[in-house]
């Protein structure tokens, strides 16, 4: 069983020491949320809570640049892996994700786990003049665009959304990150199938993770990329919860996410570094 941490909504100054407890307590992977900017009023439509509310997120929820702060996590750190979890690929020119993320690449030695969504916030879209009913369409469009530039060699695109003349990016990163896809919505998860490197589930339970994987499964066979490989992070709802760390290990989930405020005790922060470890003792105990 691997853990990792996802971080999101902390105190700037949070996270590199929690990514340096993550690291030293055995995590595999610490994974950066995302948004671009936060409208101060939406329409209740968050695909994955019954209120259409995502928790306590906001627009005073304090939120880090994610290629910033991976670049200074990747200096803080030595060996864990550095994830977007996930990052919102069509609110941004493919230009501007190709040379962040080769950029992070390059820092952290070959360490970063590239996890891309659609997004669900329509209003987020707006704001940055960015179209919402074709990102889906855009997405596709976006990632062939990074696998080709990441190659350092002279690219030309003439797609459905973006259309440029032959460029190159140097440094090329060396490996190209994996691309691994979020949501658990059939589109979703037919995209992940079809060119993901793997599958960043949201809150789901157990028995949708079993659901999701066997999609993912036969989607992956009939475009024949069932030999590829391609790995599956699902988040625990209570990462304290032995029974549920067994469940979906005895359902062949061996990656686990966790949240920083899952360990804090009385929703009290400061003490999270050292709960990390204490969860690692637990898991590695069993």
């Amino acid at each position: 069983m691997r853990l990792s941490l996802n971080l999101f909504g902390q105190p700037l100054d949070a996270y590199a020491p929690l990514a340096v407890a993550a690291e030293r307590s055995g995590f595999e992977a610490v994974w950066l949320s995302d948004h671009l900017v936060t409208p101060v009023e939406w329409d209740p439509v968050y695909p994955y809570s019954s209120s259409g509310r995502p928790g306590s997120y906001d627009g005073a929820t304090p939120l880090a640049d994610v290629w910033s702060m991976l670049g200074y996590l990747a200096c803080a750190t030595s060996t864990v892996m550095l994830g977007t979890g996930v990052y919102i690929l069509p609110l941004r020119n493919p230009f501007v994700t190709a040379r962040a993320a080769a950029t992070v690449q390059q820092l952290s030695g070959g360490r970063l786990l590239l996890g891309i969504g659609a997004g669900w916030l329509r209003e987020e879209y707006a704001a940055v003049g960015e179209s919402f009913d074709d990102r889906g369409a855009r997405m596709d469009e976006i990632v062939g665009i990074l696998r080709r530039l990441w190659t350092g060699e002279p690219v030309a695109h003439h797609g459905a959304a973006y259309r440029f003349d032959a460029v190159q990016l140097s440094p090329a990163p060396r490996p190209q990150p994996p691309i691994i896809v979020g949501g658990l919505t059939l589109p979703a998860l037919r995209r992940a199938a079809r060119i993901g490197d793997g599958w960043f589930a949201p809150a789901c339970s157990l028995d949708e993770a079993i659901a999701a994987r066997d999609i993912l499964d036969a989607e992956r066979r009939a475009v024949q990329r069932d030999h590829l490989p391609f790995r599956i992070w699902v988040r625990l709802r209570d990462p304290w919860n032995a029974a549920e760390r067994d469940a979906f290990r005895s359902a062949g989930f061996g990656d686990l996410v966790v949240f920083p405020a899952q360990l804090a005790r009385g929703g009290d922060l400061s003490g999270v570094a050292d709960r990390v470890a204490e969860l690692a003792g637990e898991v590695t105990r069993v």
